[in-house]
Order: C-alpha cells, then sequence, then structure tokens
C-alpha cells in the first residue's frame, strides 16, 4: 500500500470531527467570580449642605453690602447741612439790599457745620474768599471774594451780579470735596480782620441738617 494513502487515512478521522477535539467548559462556577459584586455608583452630590467656599462667597456679600450702606448712610449726612444750605439758598432774595450779607452768613454757617468755629468764624476779606476758591471749578475762581466783598458798600448788587453770585455759592455747595480748615498762612493773607470775624462768629450758627427725605429745592 501506498504510504500517502495510509496517512491521509490516518489523519483524515482526526480531523473530520474538529469539535470533538476541543474540551468542553466545565459547568462549575469559579468560586474567585462568585465574591464579585456589581459596580456601586456613589450617591449625587445635593445642593446641601453648602460647602466651605459658598459660605465664604456668602459672608463675603454680606460685609460689602453692610459696608455700602453704612457709606451711603454716612454721605448722606455728611452732606445734609449743605444740602440744606440750597434750600436756604433758594429762599433768598436777591433783589434785597442784605443779599450779599446773607449768602456769606449762609456759606460761614455752612463751613462751620464741617469745622470747628474757630477756624472758619475768623476768615475774612481775602483769605476768606481764597479759602472759598479752593472748594470752586478753576473757570469760577476769583470772583466770589470780589461779590462778597461789596457787602461793605452801600450800593447793593446788580442783578446780574446777584445772580452770579447765586450761581457761585450754589457751584461752592455743590461741591463734593472735603472741607479743611484753612492753613497758617492762608489766615495771615492780606484782607484779614480779625475783629470783625470775632464779630460775625457771635451772630453765626451752623447749619441744621435738613430733611433728607425733603425734594431739594431747585433755584
Amino acid at each position: 500500500m501506498d504510504p500517502a494513502t495510509v496517512n491521509s487515512e490516518i489523519v483524515t478521522p482526526a480531523i473530520a470531527n474538529p469539535q470533538a477535539a476541543v474540551p468542553m467548559a466545565s459547568a462549575t462556577p469559579n468560586p474567585a467570580l462568585a465574591d464579585l459584586q456589581d459596580i456601586i455608583h456613589p450617591d449625587p452630590i445635593g445642593a446641601w449642605p453648602w460647602a466651605i467656599g459658598y459660605w465664604l462667597v456668602l459672608a463675603l456679600v454680606i460685609a460689602l453690602i453692610t459696608l455700602l450702606v453704612i457709606w451711603l448712610r454716612k454721605r448722606a449726612r455728611d452732606f445734609a447741612p449743605k444740602k440744606a444750605a440750597k434750600q436756604l439758598l433758594c429762599q433768598l432774595d436777591r433783589q434785597a439790599p442784605s443779599y450779599v450779607s446773607d449768602v456769606n452768613s449762609l456759606l460761614k454757617r455752612t463751613a462751620m457745620s464741617y469745622l470747628s468755629r474757630d477756624a472758619i468764624a475768623s476768615l475774612d476779606g481775602e483769605a476768606w474768599a481764597t479759602w472759598l476758591d479752593s472748594y470752586l471749578p478753576a473757570p469760577k475762581r476769583q470772583r466770589i471774594g470780589h461779590l462778597l466783598a461789596k457787602r461793605h458798600q452801600p450800593t447793593p448788587l446788580t442783578l446780574a451780579e446777584a445772580n452770579e453770585l447765586h450761581e457761585l455759592a450754589k457751584a461752592w455747595l455743590a461741591s463734593k470735596a472735603t472741607l479743611s480748615a484753612p492753613k497758617q498762612n492762608l489766615v495771615q493773607a492780606k484782607g484779614y480782620v480779625q475783629a470783625s470775624g470775632d464779630a460775625q462768629a457771635k451772630s453765626q450758627a451752623p447749619i441744621q441738617p435738613a430733611d433728607t427725605k425733603q425734594p431739594e429745592a431747585q433755584c
């Protein structure tokens, strides 16, 4: 018999059923796999309680709001005397012979509501005008002193001069700058009269703050 034929007869039965050569899996479960459990997902993160970062932001917001309210109330108190003075300024008669003196007295009373009487009451003449000019816009300076000086003259102001003085006084009262006591060299400037300043101080009183709930007069 041919050797090739013998080999083919031997090999053919072995490969006739290929699945017979594959061993069957055991039906017995693996003990190691039996101990495994399903994957446990974490609980979803809730909105409460807040993390420490949220509490810090909330505290910061509350602190800022509190500081803002305190600042606004302080600002309202600081500008209350000027607001009351603007209402009084609108009530003055610009054609009255005493208009210049009334405006001068109103400005001094307002200034003494913020500073000591000793620092303001003695200011007069050029020193007083220079101090007032320091709180006026640059285009409006060098005029209020000339107009206020006419209170010592027998001739009253013209209507145009009275209107100009009114606008200058209103601009001074509208200034948001913090008033400070005049410097010593300003007090000793030309035009300073100690006696007249002391006499005026006896009849002057600080402006009392007006009711902030009332609308500001327009003039």
